[in-house]
């Protein structure tokens, strides 16, 4: 890897991700089946509808898996605990149901909410509603079946009391006091072991012949991981060695509970049941997110975006099925490099913004407007936020052309993007 400008793009990267939080088009709040939840009901809908977030499209997962998931975690918390009832196979009230049998004559499954829908269902999904009630299919639903299954299971105990805070409260406060350095991400194997720890290969049959018995055993192998802190830290150990990385949907839901002007208010409000106000603080504390991996994606793997920030001579160990594995590379790049400066300069997680950047600034060739192609001859001068007419330039154009993000100009002083010593002087 030979681009010595690493550090000035993670600089670049960091300005698009403080552009994302602050942006006033947000795309990823939830359609709840109802207004009143309280807070740790949404923080638990919102990490069953990341357990479903592959090979569909987000805002269906969010808008129909959101209604029903809501409403599965809403009579989860408060009217049934029984797994039998809530996921069973053969129940009227269950949260799953069999669908009609298939030209391949394998009896497959579907997520079913009890209420009706509402307008925006109704109006954009209609396809999803039978007999007044949400149908939601995710495309690999056999695993995430048993994901959210023994993830409701876990948490179903006097110590977790049903609930995904008291569950993360726990976890930090057996960790925290002993090991900050790795909160965030033994925070994040924690949320692995409640969730996907385990789960293997799946398929309908395993939904249609389910024993409760398994669950309950599989439940109990990893309480047991979670309370002994000796065998905790040695399967931490091996798992951040290499599966850390591969745990997108996880991290992007955690990313969330932290990041997002969105759910860290109900992470926040969710937590204080179970932790002081100075502990919440730590847990949330921005010097920790230096520690969030950067979600493996195909946007951050694409080839041109990637040899773009990285440069020709990628050592072969960061390619695998033709693909560049990024986020190892920035985080070896950041641990070396930046780690001891602080998270001004930004940090790997950052760079989740190519799932914005990509298709506007690589798969368009848009390198002479784009500020990374400003690092070498692609680029051309930018236009400088900090106008005379301030309403001739808002929203911030780099932020908009690049990523989409609609914000404000901030002024040259406060503006990372402006401050950077570009090899092609400063924006004009």
């Amino acid at each position: 890897m030979d681009n010595k400008d690493l550090e000035k793009i993670f600089e670049i990267v960091s300005f698009f991700d403080d552009a994302r939080w602050l942006s006033t088009q947000r795309d990823d709040m939830i359609n709840f089946y109802k207004g009143d939840l309280d807070d740790d009901t949404k923080l638990l809908t919102h990490w069953l509808c990341y357990i479903t977030n592959r090979q569909m499209d987000f805002e269906r997962i969010f808008d129909v898996g959101g209604f029903v998931f809501s409403e599965l975690a809403d009579h989860y918390k408060g009217k049934s605990n029984d797994m039998r009832v809530l996921l069973g196979q053969n129940n009227k009230n269950s949260f799953i149901r069999k669908d009609t049998v298939g030209k391949d004559s394998k009896q497959k499954y579907s997520f079913i909410g009890k209420e009706s829908p509402n307008n925006l269902i109704q109006k954009k999904y209609p396809k999803s509603i039978e007999n007044e009630r949400v149908i939601f299919k995710s495309k690999i639903l056999p695993v995430d079946y048993f994901s959210i299954l023994y993830t409701l299971d876990i948490l179903n105990c006097e110590t977790y009391r049903k609930s995904l805070s008291c569950f993360i409260a726990e976890i930090y406060k057996k960790i925290h006091k002993d090991d900050k350095e790795n909160l965030i991400q033994k925070i994040l194997f924690s949320l692995h072991l409640l969730t996907y720890h385990n789960i293997g290969r799946k398929d309908y049959s395993n939904v249609c012949n389910l024993n409760f018995d398994i669950v309950e055993k599989h439940s109990k192998e990893i309480k047991e991981i979670l309370d002994n802190q000796v065998k905790f830290n040695t399967l931490f150990e091996e798992f951040s060695k290499e599966k850390i990385f591969e745990k997108k949907r996880a991290w992007c839901c955690l990313r969330d509970f932290l990041k997002s002007p969105l759910f860290n208010p109900h992470f926040r409000n969710a937590l204080s049941q179970w932790l002081s106000i100075s502990d919440i603080d730590t847990l949330c504390d921005q010097n920790l997110w230096n520690q969030l991996e950067l979600p493996g994606d195909t946007w951050n793997n694409n080839f041109t975006f990637g040899n773009c920030i990285l440069g020709k001579g990628i050592d072969k160990k960061y390619i695998k099925k033709d693909k560049i594995i990024i986020n190892r590379i920035l985080r070896d790049y950041y641990n070396k490099n930046l780690k001891d400066k602080g998270i001004a300069l930004g940090y790997p997680e950052q760079f989740d913004i190519s799932f914005t950047f990509v298709p506007r600034m690589c798969e368009k060739n848009n390198c002479d407007i784009c500020p990374i192609g400003r690092l070498s001859d692609k680029g051309k001068d930018l236009i400088c936020l900090d106008d005379p007419d301030p309403s001739k330039y808002s929203p911030c154009p780099v932020a908009l052309d690049g990523c989409g993000y609609v914000i404000n100009c901030l002024g040259r002083e406060k503006c990372k993007l402006y401050n950077i010593n570009y090899s092609h002087g400063q924006p004009q």
